[in-house]
């Protein structure tokens, strides 16, 4: 998503435009719009075809639930026609399916490939009697010419591969707060938009690892019409278009209902920003289509002038000509707004109340519209907002008048605890400003954003009006959640959706607070103290650079540090390691593994992927492929899997660094210290010493570890007798190392199966270091390869 869009970044907001609609018009637009060509792109071949074939797995059932049996259906066709489908385990075995089952739909599709209409292939494969412990899955065509293609490749957890932290966590028990989600976004579930997201992901689930969906619900979009003043309907059409779109492809029941029949947990994505209606205009349904039409209810650009909906479409990259021109004001006097916002809303979140009431373990929360700003989609050349209403709580916030002094009229919020700490008199404006206004009605903010002679971002009178823009904002996020928690929600099921986008070489870092100081670039009042919600929890939008914590910052914590420290119960809303500036390039394993594992150190209680219905990672390089909806056989579900299986019944509060794993080594910004040197290797960091000498490892900085909040930290060496004796130190934020575990023999510490303990007790209990140091000695010099490091949650 978006956060910071300079001049010369014009091309990546286009992109954020297809990305963005993707995820809030309600049905993943570009997912919908391409999907014939993503479905239908030629497979990657083993034996290149000399003709494409083209096909896809409608199931493949990979957990043998059925007496040990796996089953699979499809389709494929090729201009060469169809010789065999097989179904190859660990890369070896070839097991004939089915072919040539009728499918009329591909035989519409595809009218002018031989056997279209009966390009089917089906089959149940008993494994239980094979001696063979199932760890890949491959779906292979080969046509007549003997060319082949694989169409899906999975890979399954090895026996026992769960078992590491199970005799822990048996003995300190579940409790409710020890699961980490990873919730798969998508849509259009009644035509299968979550289709085995609950079968694919069953092996890998434990007591503390499981999988979800997120799925958008338009509570202004989908309601009963002009003739039921545009309430809430839970059961809105489908049906429904303008002119050949859909206009919303999900209703709330449908999905709560499709949740309870697949046991899959959800988190509702309750949406209704500006890109909720960006697709299509719908007034007889969309009351934010038909509040658009009255510029009092809108935001207006500094010229006092409101733009036409589609005011953005002929942007070159953009789809689907997104209507981006206007937005909803958000100023507490913008009555009709609020009014139909804090109702819908409210009406969604008490069916869903009910449904979290009956099914608890299906029910993970809900996020606030995705990025709330001040229309920042024409940066540059406008800025916002300068509608009547924002202009007078504008200057009632510099004052500390009306709402913000407690007096307020009927209807109107009272904004006291607000108000600004040292309020401003008319002379203080005056000399902020330069101008002489000679009564309050007259102040009116900086109108004018100089990038050359005196810097917008330099000028006092500039900064006041960006930290009211970012107090609207951050008004804007407290208000949709205490809406949502009137109408029953906990506060711990509530989080925002704000975008954190990394900054060009030339842009300045997003601002962390409400008061920090100008950006030279338009922010649309983003902050990320403004997107914590005051009866909720941050909810971050991740992509690129962003996603794996590389990210320059006004201060020196690193971003994830910054979340952990202002929120840490936030979670990551929507995620892609691909990065929205390079939409063709597919990230790697490594940048996927480095972010589960960042996100999940510094706290978060879930990743939201983005997005299961999107492009697949084995189409990479064709026609209509997006990296960053890329997620299903992509080195991002092959991460997920990977994670899921080092932290199998690993409470989430625990922090677990292991090296890579797979065909990765990954030293995690462990630093081998004095004389050690070190060594990686998948999954193993090799620590050599000088004979007699005492071998060290240091953490990552800034890891903010509190000894506290955790029974232990727990080591796995490869062969524990190459170590007579292990302790630790930890270094306070003035530098001092102090220990933590005094040096103890091998002998003496206690072993389970995730490896040494070393129990954290002590002075220091309470008192937070930001890196710390193991220290061993080496028996007989013989090198210490290390598996895993941990800090065990209490």
């Amino acid at each position: 998503m978006k956060t910071s869009f300079s001049t010369k970044r014009l091309s990546i907001i286009l992109l954020l435009f297809t990305l963005v609609l993707l995820l809030c018009s309600g049905s993943y637009v570009l997912i919908k719009a391409y999907r014939p060509q993503w479905l239908h792109t030629p497979a990657i071949a083993t034996n290149p075809a000399t003709t494409p074939i083209l096909g896809f797995v409608d199931k493949l059932n990979e957990e043998p639930t059925d007496g040990g049996k796996i089953s699979v259906l499809g389709w494929a066709v090729s201009k060469a026609g169809i010789a065999r489908v097989e179904l190859v385990l660990n890369g070896k075995l070839r097991i004939p399916l089915t072919i040539a089952v009728p499918r009329v739909d591909v035989a519409q599709a595809f009218p002018g490939y031989p056997d279209s209409g009966k390009a089917g292939f089906e089959g149940k494969v008993d494994i239980s009697n094979r001696p063979i412990e199932l760890q890949t899955l491959e779906l292979v065509v080969t046509d007549k010419q003997g060319g082949e293609s694989v169409l899906t490749r999975r890979t399954l957890p090895a026996l026992n591969a769960k078992q590491t932290w199970s005799d822990l966590l048996k003995l300190r028990g579940l409790k409710r707060d020890d699961v980490f989600y990873f919730i798969m976004a998508t849509s259009n579930i009644a035509s299968g938009g979550a289709t085995d997201v609950d079968t694919i992901f069953r092996p890998y689930e434990s007591d503390t690892v499981k999988v979800g969906i997120r799925v958008p619900i338009l509570y202004l979009r989908t309601t009963k019409g002009r003739a039921s003043d545009y309430t809430f309907d839970a059961d809105f059409p489908s049906s429904h278009k303008c002119g050949t779109r859909t206009i919303a492809e999900d209703n709330l029941n449908g999905v709560i209902d499709y949740a309870v029949k697949h046991q899959l947990p959800v988190l509702f994505t309750l949406n209704g920003g500006i890109w909720a209606d960006a697709a299509c205009d719908a007034p007889e349904w969309d009351i934010n289509d038909v509040l658009e039409h009255d510029a009092a209810n809108l935001q207006w650009n500094e010229k006092n002038q409101v733009m036409a909906d589609d005011y953005l479409k002929n942007l070159s990259g953009s789809m689907d000509s997104p209507e981006l021109g206007r937005s909803l004001a958000f100023n507490i006097y913008a009555t009709k707004n609020r009014h139909y916002k804090k109702r819908n809303l409210q009406h969604a979140a008490s069916i869903i109340r009910k449904f979290a009431t009956q099914y608890p373990a299906l029910f993970i929360g809900v996020t606030t519209d995705p990025d709330v700003y001040l229309n920042p989609f024409f940066e540059g050349q406008q800025w916002y907002d300068y509608n009547p209403g924002t202009l007078r709580q504008f200057r009632e916030w510099l004052r500390g008048s009306g709402p913000y002094s407690g007096r307020t009229m009927a209807g109107e919020p009272d904004l006291s605890h607000y108000k600004k700490e040292k309020p401003l008199t008319l002379d203080n404006v005056n000399a902020l400003s330069g101008h002489q206004f000679k009564r309050w009605e007259d102040v009116d903010p900086p109108r004018i954003f100089s990038k050359h002679i005196n810097p917008f971002w330099e000028d006092a009178w500039v900064a006041e009006w960006e930290h009211f823009r970012r107090h609207l904002v951050k008004l804007h996020y407290d208000e949709l959640s205490q809406w949502i928690g009137e109408a029953g929600i906990g506060k711990e099921f509530i989080y925002s959706a704000q975008g954190f986008m990394a900054p060009d070489t030339l842009g300045m870092p997003f601002p962390i607070h409400l008061n920090s100081p100008v950006r030279n670039s338009d922010m649309g009042g983003m902050s990320v103290d403004g997107a914590m919600p005051s009866n909720g929890h941050l909810g971050a939008i991740l992509y690129g650079p962003s996603a794996v914590n590389q990210v320059r910052m006004e201060e020196s914590r690193s971003l994830f540090s910054v979340f952990r420290k202002l929120d840490p119960d936030w979670a990551v809303v929507e995620h892609n390691t691909a990065d929205l500036r390079n939409p063709k390039r597919l990230a790697n394993f490594a940048e996927a593994y480095r972010s589960l594992r960042d996100i999940h150190n510094y706290g978060a209680r879930f990743i939201s992927p983005m997005a299961w219905n999107g492009s697949r990672g084995i189409f990479a390089g064709q026609a209509g492929f997006v990296s960053y909806t890329a997620l299903r056989d992509s080195p991002l579900e092959d991460a997920i899997k990977t994670f899921m299986i080092s932290h199998a019944n690993l409470p989430r509060r625990s922090r677990l660094w292991t090296f890579g794993a797979g065909e990765h080594a990954d030293g995690d910004s462990w630093l081998p210290s004095g004389s050690t040197q070190g060594q990686l290797a998948p999954g193993k960091f090799t620590l050599s010493t000088v004979r007699g000498a005492q071998g060290s490892l240091e953490s990552p900085d800034d890891i903010a570890f509190q000894p506290a909040s955790y029974q232990a930290i727990i080591i796995k060496i490869t062969e524990p007798e190459t170590v007579t004796e292990v302790g630790v130190e930890g270094q306070t934020s003035n530098g001092e190392w102090v220990t933590l575990v005094a040096t103890t023999e091998l002998s003496r510490l206690q072993r389970v199966s995730a490896g040494l303990m070393l129990p954290l007790a002590g002075q220091y209990a309470d008192t937070e270091f930001k890196r710390i140091r193991f220290n061993w000695k080496a028996a007989g010099g013989k090198p210490m390869i290390l598996e895993r490091i941990a800090f065990y949650a209490k």
